[in-house]
């Protein structure tokens, strides 16, 4: 209550109150009931928040004065992570909570009950890889590090329901009770085929001689091969995009490994200077260009996230380390594998370049778990291949060698499992 009302209950019971006696009265107030007085200064503070990463794997990081006490579990619909800090109070810059990468929505609040609550909403499914409470190595206070990575819907259910047969939550201190870790069988799984048409949106990518846009070109083609593959009927296909959208690299990479993807095609149609160069190419990734060719593909391609403002600085080290640590030698070997195959079929029905199979540091390549190939169709600067590229038969040709290829693949994959 405050003075004028306790002051005026007061008179009407024993008339007025004195000034000294209020005086008494406040300081009585003050130092007699300490959690009114100091309740905010018994609150913990978590003083920063920084996320660094991409749409394929995120860091977060919060740092607090103390040791936090933390409890955090999962929600579908959207996928969330919800993090409940307790007797907490939020110190955060407006500017660092913009979501990115792999987080597309930041929230917090007061829940009552000294109760604080962050609400990271994933861009489509995704895993908790660690959650920690690390006391920082100055003795400055602690920090909760946060480490999520897109992960398909399937394995994001695993983990809830792990999560209901458990706690319903999971708190900091128990570091054997993660939920969305680990392998999680899947025995019902058909082979799965991503295939992402290249550019889109504000990026056009190349154009021809004669006015074609790279963009138009990937997206017919890449319809035209997922309409073969389901017409198989032995696999699960899916596209990065469908229509003229603008999407970022990482993101293409994301939308492979939440569905789980066996094989990621990423289809492009370049230009080059020497107008006479003509036919595909096969590129796998890797840290060093096979050639100087393949080396300036890479850096032409990797700059489309620049089209929307979005590109991942080379000189952020942890953005780095993500992109390229992560690329594992079985699935850089499987790439390969089927890199050969792809030539072997497309050299029956299309022209290839010569030295057809090469490689370089694209970025759509770098998914760590999904073998992946980035096919140049041809050239737009030539006008043959041009020509080609807008031919219904000869792209007929090429997504049945393809197609073909793809089959030869699966079939040499489920051999492999079923003999493991």
């Amino acid at each position: 209550m405050g003075l004028a009302d306790f002051t005026n209950k007061a008179g009407r019971v024993g008339g007025w109150i004195p000034g000294a006696l209020c005086l008494l009265l406040l300081a009585a107030i003050s130092f007699g009931f300490p959690s009114i007085a100091n309740a905010a200064d018994a609150l913990l503070v978590a003083k920063s928040y920084k996320m660094a990463g991409d749409a394929t794997k995120m860091r977060i990081v919060m740092d607090c004065d103390r040791e936090p006490e933390i409890k955090w579990f999962l929600l579908r619909a959207p996928n969330r992570l919800v993090i409940d800090l307790a007797n907490t109070r939020f110190a955060f810059d407006a500017k660092d909570l913009k979501a990115r990468g792999l987080v597309k929505g930041v929230r917090l609040g007061q829940l009552g009950d000294g109760v604080s609550r962050l609400i990271l909403t994933g861009k489509g499914p995704f895993a908790v890889d660690k959650l920690d409470v690390l006391k920082n190595e100055d003795g400055s206070g602690y920090r909760i590090a946060i480490d999520m990575s897109a992960a398909s819907e399937r394995e994001f259910e695993a983990a809830l329901a792990n999560q209901a047969l458990t706690t319903g939550s999971t708190v900091s201190a128990d570091k054997g009770g993660r939920v969305g870790t680990g392998p999680v069988s899947n025995p019902g799984h058909r082979f799965t085929v991503v295939i992402d048409p290249g550019h889109g949106g504000v990026d056009g990518g190349a154009e021809g001689l004669n006015g074609t846009i790279e963009k138009n070109v990937t997206l017919a083609f890449a319809t035209e091969l997922r309409d073969k593959l389901s017409a198989v009927g032995n696999y699960e296909v899916f596209m990065t995009r469908d229509t003229d959208e603008y999407l970022r690299l990482d993101d293409r990479v994301r939308i492979a490994r939440q569905h789980e993807a066996d094989l990621l095609i990423s289809i492009h149609a370049d230009t080059i200077s020497v107008k006479g160069i003509r036919g595909a190419t096969v590129y796998t990734v890797s840290d060093k260009a096979s050639d100087p060719q393949a080396q300036a593909l890479a850096d032409r391609e990797n700059l489309s996230d620049q089209f929307a403002g979005l590109e991942i600085k080379n000189d952020n080290k942890e953005v780095t380390d993500i992109l390229i640590d992560l690329i594992r030698r079985e699935t850089h070997n499987f790439s390969m594998s089927f890199a050969h195959t792809l030539v072997g079929q497309l050299s029956t029905s299309v022209g290839l370049i010569n030295n057809p199979q090469r490689s370089a540091g694209f970025r759509v390549l770098k998914a760590p778990d999904v073998p992946s190939v980035l096919v140049e169709l041809g050239y737009l600067s030539n006008a043959k291949d041009e020509a080609q590229l807008l031919d219904a038969d000869w792209r007929g040709k090429a997504a049945q060698s393809i197609t073909n290829a793809i089959a030869l693949f699966a079939s040499a994959r489920t051999e492999t499992r079923a003999g493991g």
